[in-house]
């Protein structure tokens, strides 16, 4: 009897009784055979059982969630006897864990697979989830029969593209009896060659990637937020030299009124000292305050149209116009 082969686990919440009937043998089965022949491998091959084995870890783990063991049993098991539901369940399991690597892995593994709805579904959600994350290194083993490599102190198999992690790794290469210890830069989706056949004349290490883009006019400066918190910040300064300059006037003119002023007449009270050095702490604040509302004010203005991005075609600009004897300044966007 043919079993169907079941749907991705994570994706399906498959119940754990199901799993229990093991690998669907049939379907795998027949991949199996037909990965043997194609290795000049009887039928039956142990290649059969380790699938088989390998999903069955897979399935446990699922149960257990344990979906970092369940991501690479399923992805094992993949690479031992390609089915499209081996796939789907590792590309899932790989998601629930953000495992970026065998993501990866696991994304290119699919390209040229014959069209399966549910993968091509998994496909699409892991592309979109690990896009520009990762690259590759690859070692050039040349000729030679003893090839071992280890990328940041962890051994990698020297005989397929080796994912990492964008950014700098140290690789070492071990081909025959030369060593050769190399620190690359990865680009993200690029790949980076280590070891040249001897002898040759190509570079130890050529780096490939998507070309970077470039920025448009319409991308470079600042957002326009940055110009209205300049002006939320002109505004609390302003509001806070208003209250020191009003605090101010009303200890000048208590200083006045009761006799501690130059015009006073009467007795002066103990305490005009100490009042008027009140007076002049707050006008000297209020001062301050004044000044450092008209430079967050400026410096507004001065982002507003140099550095803001203004979108749709918008500027920013100042304007001046007299009215009678005095002269007024002015700061207004102007939209297309």
């Amino acid at each position: 009897m043919q079993l169907k082969l079941p749907r991705p686990l994570a994706s399906r919440g498959l119940l754990v009784a199901a799993f229990a009937l093991g690998f669907p043998l049939a379907a795998l089965e027949a991949a199996a055979s037909e990965s043997a022949a194609q290795a000049g491998e009887p039928e039956g091959a142990p290649q059969l059982d380790r699938a088989r084995a390998a999903y069955d870890r897979g399935v446990r783990a699922h149960a257990a969630h344990d979906h970092v063991t369940a991501a690479r049993a399923f992805a094992e098991a993949d690479a031992l006897a390609p089915r499209p539901a081996s796939l789907e369940a590792a590309l899932e399991s790989a998601m629930r864990t953000d495992d970026a690597l065998l993501g990866a892995e696991l994304v290119d593994r699919a390209e040229g697979r014959q069209g399966d709805p549910g993968v091509a579904r998994s496909l699409a959600a892991a592309r979109k989830r690990f896009a520009g994350r990762t690259g590759k290194v690859k070692v050039d083993c040349g000729v030679e029969a003893r090839c071992v490599a280890a990328v940041d102190g962890t051994a990698a198999d020297a005989r397929r593209a080796i994912y990492v992690i964008a950014g700098p790794h140290a690789v070492a290469l071990q081909r025959g009896e030369e060593r050769i210890e190399e620190l690359v830069e990865v680009k993200a989706e690029g790949t980076v060659v280590v070891g040249g056949v001897p002898g040759s004349a190509a570079p130890a290490a050529v780096t490939t990637s998507a070309p970077t883009p470039t920025m448009s006019d319409e991308d470079r400066g600042l957002a326009p937020v940055w110009f209205f918190a300049g002006i939320g910040l002109t505004a609390a300064f302003g509001g806070a030299t208003v209250v020191s300059g009003i605090d101010a006037a009303v200890r000048h003119d208590s200083f006045d009124r009761d006799g501690c002023g130059t015009s006073g007449t009467g007795p002066r009270p103990a305490d005009c000292d100490q009042r008027g050095h009140n007076g002049e702490s707050a006008q000297l604040r209020t001062n301050v305050l004044l000044g450092a509302t008209a430079l967050v004010a400026v410096a507004t203005v001065a982002v507003g149209i140099f550095a803001v991005r203004w979108k749709n075609g918008t500027r920013a600009r100042v304007t001046a116009s007299a009215r009678g004897p005095a002269a007024m300044a002015g700061f207004e966007l102007v939209t297309p």
